[in-house]
């Protein structure tokens, strides 16, 4: 009986930390993407510096140059940002991996434990039994 408890809480357990783990990948994975977008942000916000400092160009286009790359430096501050949020959800589901296989190693040992006690009370069960049908032999003769 409690065999079955602990294997089942274990189940359950098990069965959480694969729903973490998917979910970690999925964070993991948009905290790559921002990275990359961050990357690609900063190569546009240089080549738009290049095209500024271009001696034919004219006024116009530096007006609309310079817009776009304010546009460019907002965009990758928010991204950024963004990105600081999931690395801190990105350590927070790390931890609870980490307490989640603690759980499962501790149900583990305390499973092997009650189970080990199980057999050691069964056995003295059975050497009482044998003990008695011992006695009663040596009675009886």
């Amino acid at each position: 009986m409690a065999k079955f408890r602990f294997h089942k809480l274990i189940e359950i357990k098990e069965s959480m930390l694969d729903d973490k783990k998917k979910d970690l990948k999925k964070t993991i994975d948009l905290y790559e993407s921002i990275s990359i977008e961050i990357t690609d942000t900063e190569d546009s916000i240089r080549k738009n510096f290049n095209r500024i400092s271009e001696p034919d160009i004219d006024s116009n286009d530096i007006f609309v140059l310079r817009e776009h790359i304010i546009w460019l430096e907002t965009k990758k501050q928010k991204l950024l940002e963004e990105k600081e949020i999931i690395s801190k959800k990105i350590d927070v589901l790390r931890s609870e991996l980490e307490e989640i296989w603690k759980e499962i190693k501790m149900l583990d040992t305390l499973k092997n434990k009650t189970l080990q006690a199980m057999r050691k009370a069964e056995n003295k069960k059975e050497q009482k039994k044998l003990d008695e049908l011992a006695l009663r032999v040596s009675l009886d003769r």
